[in-house]
């Protein structure tokens, strides 16, 4: 199943969707998307069936019309998503580096409690046969360490926690 960040009318929200179902707020949905025509999709959700308009909206977003009320849906990229501090740091000085793409963790190069200078590497993740070493923007410690060697990671998702 695939997890997208999406903005509706400007607030954030996460869908979570897999073949022929999907979650939302927490609750799943059978789903069936089908195309009637260029711009509109048919879209049932738990039985009941909703025609769905789409069309190229204000700032690069899409704006959808379902049985009169239009929306305003932006994807949200995770990679340009804000950082965040770690989970249970008090100080909120923290920093989280994230996968710039999908792949597969090569190298873990740090531990938990590490200090690191600026420019160091943390995590090699290769994508597209091709490597990547995500470095230290700044000296700091490092609070937690997400992944390990061999895992898969999605684009956006945490792997190290900075402080």
């Amino acid at each position: 199943m695939k997890k997208r960040r999406f903005s509706v009318n400007g607030q954030a929200h996460a869908l979570v969707r897999g073949s022929g179902k999907c979650e939302w707020l927490g609750r799943e949905f059978a789903t069936n998307v089908a195309r009637v025509r260029k711009g509109v999709y048919s879209v049932i959700v738990d039985g009941s069936q909703h025609l769905v308009a789409l069309s190229d909206g204000e700032c690069g977003t899409v704006r959808a019309t379902v049985e009169g009320a239009a929306l305003n849906l932006g994807l949200i990229d995770p990679r340009k998503l804000p950082t965040e501090a770690p989970a249970g740091s008090s100080r909120g000085s923290g920093h989280v580096v994230r996968a710039p793409m999908p792949g597969r963790v090569v190298a873990v190069l740090v531990a938990e409690g590490e200090r690191v200078a600026a420019g160091q590497g943390l995590v090699v993740i290769e994508a597209m046969k091709m490597q990547n070493e995500l470095r230290a923007t700044a000296d700091a410690l490092v609070r937690s360490v997400t992944v390990k060697p061999g895992d898969s990671a999605g684009a956006g998702e945490i792997l190290v926690s900075l402080e």
